[in-house]
């Protein structure tokens, strides 16, 4: 009895020592912890949010203006991570303290930082603007003093392309937490960010307003996300705006705002700006129509579900709906399997079924017996479903359904780029403020297309839309050529095959004089082969300024290296280094171009030292968790175990707890 006593007592010390241990090199999110007798406004320093977008035909301009108040009595560092557009190319920076405005230099990010350090050290105020992902940022801004009201405004450039005749454009208001648990990257502090507790509203207030100008006739202008009124100006133009104060919840979501032009037209043509030194262009080609071929071959799908811990309530209850739906487009000749996964993984079937009405109905009691709860190691479902036996003389399409609430971007995407042939990958996305980049990145290297479901109302339009996507897609080996011009730097290169009814969107520079013309080619999805012709001299008799241009082309190069410098060693099942050649020219171009940059960063110092005595005391703003999320995303509530900051899974929680029961049991006999 005493050797089980003893071994009791050693099993639950090693248990909590490993969670110490991993807390020490994980950075897992945590909730706020408000001291007795503090209010939010004391302390969390985010004031209010501003953002101001301007959007002429498809190139969106936005500026980000953040206040921060100290309304305490010490001296403190603001640090805040937020989101923006995955396409959002960050190009300034501005910082506005005691009645001056200093504006941001692009460095190294090495350099920035360390001159940041200088300047917090020497009682300066700083801001610093970091890229943690392609849509998250961290702001640090160093020494507010108490009283102090300090604005840093931040501007960026996006295209805004067109999706079956609808534009979209959206602006994240919020980061969700990201489980980090497995990953090399697991060591970054920003994962490591505060939330408040669920149905917990920031105590910001969020300003938004946009103004919308088109070269044809709107036909509608909507916003499924919030509720507010579209004023429209005249035929081409409309304003939309959105006011939150301190405890209401419109920032907790994704701001989308959707309209169409009449006739179903799309808004393609080439723009063309003339520099000192470059000339860049930006074309948007409308792709045809998308044709279902008489005969499709069958198909063998892997459906791979997240049931994580952060898919709590209302994401699970949609992606199970959703799922539900996706079944119903499958054809009896289709055979498919499912994967859901949290902290471990479970398969449907050892083989792959036909899509027979007993199987379905099999395949959705499987489904609807999981409930939420554990960690997100998605990147071992992956493993799993790309492992699985597939039907004999069918394409496999591998179909990921999660909110992406995860810290190891590069690797999952790096995976699935090593499997580039055995299958395609779509990726779904749900919730009310997905990891956009994840989704992204994901169907981008699956050469698949990316689906975002915000609502149960979007279930099965979402569904009828994959299913016509996967017939075919709607061009293939595509080609871009030039007569009697001179282009170069094209991007993307090569250019993906497109599924969706989206406009083409190819961005390069020009030499010489706007002579000549670009020629699109490529195989529609019928067959037939697909020729366009644009001409320069038409572009540039409509103006050759187009200042947003040289930044929106700089990013979607750095955006291409990223993700070829994320190679997959299949042989070790790890990420191989990053190449310093890749590092070194999107350092280059993010200095070149003014660009944020994983390898550049944004200083702003107000070089006038404020008088005060010792430091200030760094605070790291709470942020509210996604609408639609609970708790379970972060820990295991209601009164989650902190060890060193971090967060347990509840999995290792309740090992704990039984640990203990059992110790107690025995003391008792």
């Amino acid at each position: 009895m005493k050797f089980l006593t003893r071994l009791l007592y050693l099993t639950t010390v090693y248990a909590l020592l490993s969670l110490t241990t991993r807390a020490e090199t994980t950075a897992a999110p945590y909730f706020h912890i408000a001291s007795s007798g503090d209010v939010a406004g004391e302390t969390l320093p985010l004031k209010s949010t501003k953002a101001t977008i301007s959007i002429d035909g498809t190139i969106a301009r936005a500026a980000l203006e953040q206040t921060y108040a100290n309304n305490g009595d010490k001296p403190i560092e603001a640090i805040y991570v937020f989101p923006a557009s995955t396409r959002a190319a960050v190009h300034g920076m501005t910082l506005t303290t005691g009645g001056r405005t200093i504006a941001a230099r692009i460095r190294e990010k090495s350099v920035a930082k360390a001159e940041y350090e200088t300047a917090k050290s020497q009682k300066k105020t700083a801001a610093l603007l970091e890229e943690e992902r392609p849509n998250v940022f961290q702001m640090s801004v160093a020494n507010i003093l108490p009283g102090d009201d300090i604005k840093v405004r931040v501007e960026w450039s996006e295209t805004v392309p067109a999706v079956d005749g609808t534009y979209e454009f959206v602006l994240p208001t919020v980061v969700g937490p990201r489980y980090g648990h497995g990953s090399s990257e697991a060591v970054e502090t920003w994962t490591a960010n505060p939330h408040l507790h669920q149905g917990t509203a920031s105590p910001a207030g969020f300003h938004l307003a946009v103004n919308l100008n088109t070269t044809l006739p709107l036909a509608e202008v909507v916003c499924p996300s919030h509720s507010v009124t579209i004023d429209f100006k005249s035929k081409t133009a409309a304003n939309t705006s959105l006011v939150t104060r301190s405890g209401e919840d419109a920032a907790n979501r994704d701001f989308i705002l959707r309209w169409k032009l009449g006739q179903d037209r799309v808004d393609a043509g080439l723009l063309l700006h003339r520099g000192d030194s470059e000339n860049h262009f930006l074309l948007q080609v409308e792709p045809p129509k998308h044709t279902t071929p008489d005969l499709i071959p069958p198909r063998d799908y892997v459906f791979v579900l997240d049931v994580s811990g952060s898919m709590t309530g209302f994401p699970l209850n949609v992606s199970k709906d959703l799922l539900r739906d996706l079944t119903n487009v499958l054809r009896t000749e289709d055979t498919f399997n499912i994967v859901t996964f949290s902290g471990g993984n479970e398969v449907f079937s050892e083989q792959p079924v036909h899509s027979l009405p007993e199987e379905v109905e099999r395949a959705r009691t499987f489904i609807d017996k999981h409930q939420a709860g554990g960690g997100t190691e998605l990147g071992e479902a992956l493993k799993c479903a790309m492992a699985l036996p597939g039907g004999e003389g069918r394409a496999r399409s591998i179909v990921v359904v999660t909110d992406g609430f995860i810290g190891f971007d590069k690797e999952t995407i790096g995976l699935i780029r090593s499997h580039l042939g055995t299958s395609n990958l779509f990726a779904f996305g749900i919730g009310t403020s997905v990891n956009r980049h994840l989704i992204e990145g994901m169907a981008r290297a699956g050469q698949g297309e990316p689906f975002i479901v915000t609502q149960p109302s979007e279930v099965k339009e979402t569904a009828t839309r994959f299913r016509d996507l996967v017939s075919s897609p709607v061009l293939t080996k595509i080609r871009v050529t030039a007569e009697g011009c001179e282009l170069s730097g094209i991007e993307p290169s090569p250019h993906p095959d497109v599924f969706a009814n989206r406009p083409l969107v190819i961005t390069g520079k020009w030499n010489g004089e706007p002579t000549g013309r670009i020629v699109v080619r490529g195989i529609a999805g019928n067959g037939e082969a697909f020729e366009k012709f644009i001409d320069l001299a038409e572009a540039a008799a409509k103006g050759l300024d187009h200042p947003a241009l040289p930044v929106l082309w700089a990013r979607e190069r750095v955006r291409r290296l990223e993700d070829e410098q994320t190679p997959w060693d299949s042989r070790r099942g790890v990420m191989m280094k990053t190449d310093p050649e890749t590092v070194r020219e999107i350092t280059s171009l993010g200095l070149g171009y003014s660009l944020l940059t994983p390898y550049t960063s944004f200083l702003a110092v107000d070089e006038t030292p404020r008088g005060f005595e010792g430091t200030a005391q760094t605070v790291k703003q709470a942020i509210p968790l996604p609408q639609g999320v609970s708790d379970a995303a972060v820990g295991s509530p209601p009164a989650p175990i902190v060890v060193n900051g971090s967060v347990p899974e509840p999995g290792a929680i309740g090992l704990i707890s039984l640990l203990t029961v059992l110790l107690m049991m025995q003391r008792k006999r």
